[in-house]
């Protein structure tokens, strides 16, 4: 078993935060679409913060010669991604989550869309952790906390709940998350998690205030074989 996956997430395609800041969010996505496509990988995970308004279509229109999968971020909404997505589709809590059980590890793609996991998919999750393979999570939001203002502000709500299912668990788990627009990696017993840079624009890691970087932008390029989760951070610089 190999696979090869581009990790991208906060994207905001279309938004006007990152517009009036000068970030031209669709160029730097196109940028990116480009060097997943040199570097040929075929499979992307996008957790989350796509856009608005034509911004999600534009997205789903470059990657739908892609293998895609996609976790929900706080600025999506179920009604509008589902119109073009809708693996592991609750309709009635508005939640897309599922997995995906491979010969050496089994994929999670959590929803955090509302800024926490609800207790329906908490309950579906306890019941997936239950593995004897390497566990790999794909989610909008960090689960493990950074002493950070950025994760002072943007946190996920019932995080001490999350932590405490997966910390309980005899597998290694790997989890690939976004949201805080930075690069970062922590270790807590034994789950290691990946925090990826946006494709739009990137947060200063300060403790008091929110500062943004706007001259580079990202992604990261996942590695799994039978033995091992390796990944690397691809940035490039501004395409403004």
């Amino acid at each position: 078993m190999y696979e090869k996956i581009a990790h991208i997430t906060d994207l905001h395609l279309d938004e006007e935060y990152p517009l009036k800041n000068g970030v031209l969010a669709r160029k730097q996505f196109d940028s990116i679409v480009k060097d997943i496509e040199d570097k040929k990988i075929s499979r992307i995970v996008c957790t989350g913060d796509i856009g608005e308004n034509k911004g999600v279509s534009y997205f789903f229109e470059q990657l739908n010669t892609k293998a895609l999968s996609i976790t929900l971020g706080n600025h999506d909404t179920f009604s509008e991604i589902s119109k073009y997505y809708n693996k592991g589709a609750d309709y009635d809590s508005e939640k897309l989550y599922s997995s995906t059980i491979k010969e050496y590890y089994k994929f999670i793609y959590l929803d955090s869309s509302e800024g926490i996991i609800d207790e329906k998919q908490l309950l579906w999750l306890e019941k997936e952790l239950i593995s004897t393979i390497p566990i790999i999570i794909f989610v909008h939001h960090p689960i493990i906390g950074l002493n950070l203002k950025v994760d002072e502000i943007g946190k996920l709500k019932n995080r001490a709940s999350v932590i405490s299912l997966l910390e309980n668990r005899p597998n290694k788990i790997t989890i690939f998350c976004g949201h805080y627009h930075m690069e970062s990696t922590v270790l807590h017993k034994n789950i290691t998690q990946h925090i990826t840079p946006a494709v739009s624009y990137q947060v200063e890691k300060t403790l008091n205030t929110i500062e943004i970087n706007t001259t580079v932008f990202g992604y990261r390029i996942i590695e799994i074989d039978k033995y091992n989760t390796s990944s690397k951070i691809r940035l490039l610089h501004n395409a403004n």
